[in-house]
């Protein structure tokens, strides 16, 4: 930083030295507070998004010269109206689809609508470009170039992103950002380090869970914020081919409906906001309305409530949406399906915003014939995973790395990798604290490290084929992961041989594959997603380890 550069205080009207981005953390996304963040870029100063409770942390600060809106989920816009209210004549940026997805239509007509991939001046020296971001139709990444001394400065903010595509979504262009090398990356690490399956062996999972329970003749409810998972779903059912066809009812509760016509009206007069093969089954059949297609979508009213149902069927509903509209039409067996990470009560306010949060599981479990519930839990995250942020920083290679929505717990661990701490400059903002980042010219990230090949041989017998490799390998830090069991699996993948070490945690698998009979929690049928789901069992509901085991053992 410059030997006179003042770093201004949260909200201050001073403004840093032009080679300096001060980042304001109003809301970061560590628990609820949602995600709004004020940068100052040499004179001008931008709003990047605002999912605040109110606006009291921004009581002091000067209006912003524009506000960025990254796309429609609550906690990226729940304090938008009252930016406006204060603010009537700072423009508002986003894109059409997110501005067609806002229930407030009022907040939605005052958006200003920008192309894709088409810088867009907001000044002499600053210019606005979006490119899509995935996660969400019409969400966005934000890139800003910032002209001064003959030289571009780029920030570049990802918002809520997802390299892969989903159901309704194409995922985040990677190949088209590849070498950006933006000054300063500012992005989402909500699932953290931590490695998930690809999309599709999400939805395969989840399809398999939910099989097993319709074959049992069971409701199924599955709770759903206003936007995005709820529609995924339906479109997931309307299109796996282990359901397309199958005669089941699934029942919409009025809210998430409301933005299932919302998504329709987009299709409808943006199909461009959807990938291809979306437009060309709506050409065929509508994505959620259809009378004679099966699985049968129909909407949850109070007049349908009163009809008698017939099991299986499937519910999604919003948290906030009263359970007796439609748990007491079934007097017999219930499941509950849950994201995992899933926040039931920050869904609640979505609806109600000043009203009571309260316990919904209890409450629907209560509110049944029997007064038990089986739980799942499933996996459909439309987030960047561990391995997909880091793949995300690698390919934009930028110089400061500033990580923010998600547990403080997930982002130190993604600021703890090895492989990003030696290459970037990274910052966890904390609210209420400046971030001063200094655009220091002579800073520059390297190129990703080389992977050393290895060379060895190969001898075959009757008994077994043997591999010789040279020690060198083992100075690795990835051996000892690599050899912990002493195991390891070979697959072919094309004409090369893919060798995997097994994971101690996979042993029990193993076991059980070898002692089908063994009396352990990995072979009961009541054991899914690492926790028991038998209600008369002790464990129930918990997470038990595989080798666990109770007296109300059932083999699979």
């Amino acid at each position: 930083m410059g030997a006179n550069t003042v770093v201004p205080s949260l909200g201050s009207s001073a403004v840093a030295d032009e080679n300096t981005v001060v980042c304001y953390p109003y809301g970061v996304g560590h628990a609820n507070e949602g995600i709004s963040l004020g940068l100052t870029i040499g004179s001008h100063r931008v709003l990047l998004d605002c999912g605040l409770e109110d606006l009291t942390s921004l009581e002091s600060a000067p209006a912003p010269d524009a506000v960025f809106f990254s796309h429609a989920h609550f906690e990226h816009g729940h304090s938008l109206s009252q930016v406006k209210q204060r603010w009537p004549h700072v423009p508002i940026y986003a894109t059409a689809a997110t501005a067609a997805l806002l229930e407030d239509r009022v907040l939605a007509q005052s958006l200003r609508v920008l192309p894709w991939r088409m810088p867009v001046k907001l000044a002499d020296n600053l210019t606005l470009e979006l490119w899509p971001a995935g996660h969400l139709p019409g969400a966005a990444c934000a890139l800003f170039t910032y002209i001064h001394n003959n030289r571009n400065y780029r920030i570049f903010y990802t918002g809520d992103c997802f390299l892969s595509s989903t159901r309704l979504v194409d995922g985040l262009p990677l190949a088209a950002l590849r070498g950006l090398h933006p000054d300063v990356l500012i992005i989402e690490g909500s699932l953290g380090a931590t490695r998930y399956p690809n999309r599709r062996q999400q939805e395969n999972q989840l399809i398999k869970q939910l099989r097993s329970h319709l074959d049992q003749s069971r409701c199924v409810v599955f709770p759903v914020p206003m936007l995005g998972l709820g529609q995924e779903l339906l479109m997931l059912w309307r299109s796996h081919y282990h359901f397309t066809g199958q005669p089941l009812t699934i029942w919409v509760d009025p809210a998430i409906a409301r933005s299932c016509d919302a998504y329709l009206e987009l299709l409808a007069q943006q199909p461009d906001a959807f990938p291809r093969n979306v437009q060309n089954f709506a050409r065929h059949q509508s994505i959620f309305w259809d009378d004679r297609i099966n699985p049968n979508i129909k909407r949850l009213s109070a007049e349908a409530s009163t009809l008698p149902l017939h099991a299986p069927a499937v519910f999604l509903v919003h948290p906030a949406t009263p359970v007796d509209l439609y748990c007491q039409r079934h007097q017999g067996s219930w499941s509950v399906f849950l994201p995992e990470q899933a926040d039931l009560r920050a869904w609640q306010t979505q609806i109600n915003t000043h009203g009571p949060i309260y316990d919904w599981f209890d409450s629907f479990k209560n509110a049944t014939t029997s007064g038990t519930v089986q739980l799942e839990t499933y996996q459909l995250y439309c987030h960047c995973d561990g391995d997909g942020t880091t793949q995300l920083i690698h390919n934009l290679r930028p110089r400061h790395v500033v990580l923010v929505h998600g547990k403080l717990d997930d982002l130190s661990a993604l600021a703890n990798l090895e492989s990003l701490q030696s290459r970037y400059q990274l910052h966890i903002p904390l609210p209420g604290n400046p971030l001063s980042l200094f655009l220091d010219t002579r800073f520059t990230s390297p190129p990703p490290p080389r992977e050393l090949t290895f060379e060895g041989t190969v001898s075959d017998s009757r008994e077994q084929v043997s591999m010789q490799l040279p020690p060198t390998i083992t100075s690795d830090a990835r051996w000892q992961s690599f050899a912990e069991t002493g195991i390891i699996e070979a697959r072919w993948q094309g004409d090369n041989l893919v060798l995997r070490g097994v994971d101690p945690s996979e042993l029990t698998e193993i076991t059980n594959r070898l002692a089908p009979d063994r009396i352990a929690c990995d072979n009961c049928q009541f054991y899914q997603q690492r926790s028991c789901q038998q209600p008369q069992s002790p464990l129930f509901g918990r997470l038990v380890a595989p080798d666990g085991h109770c007296p109300e053992f059932m083999a699979r």
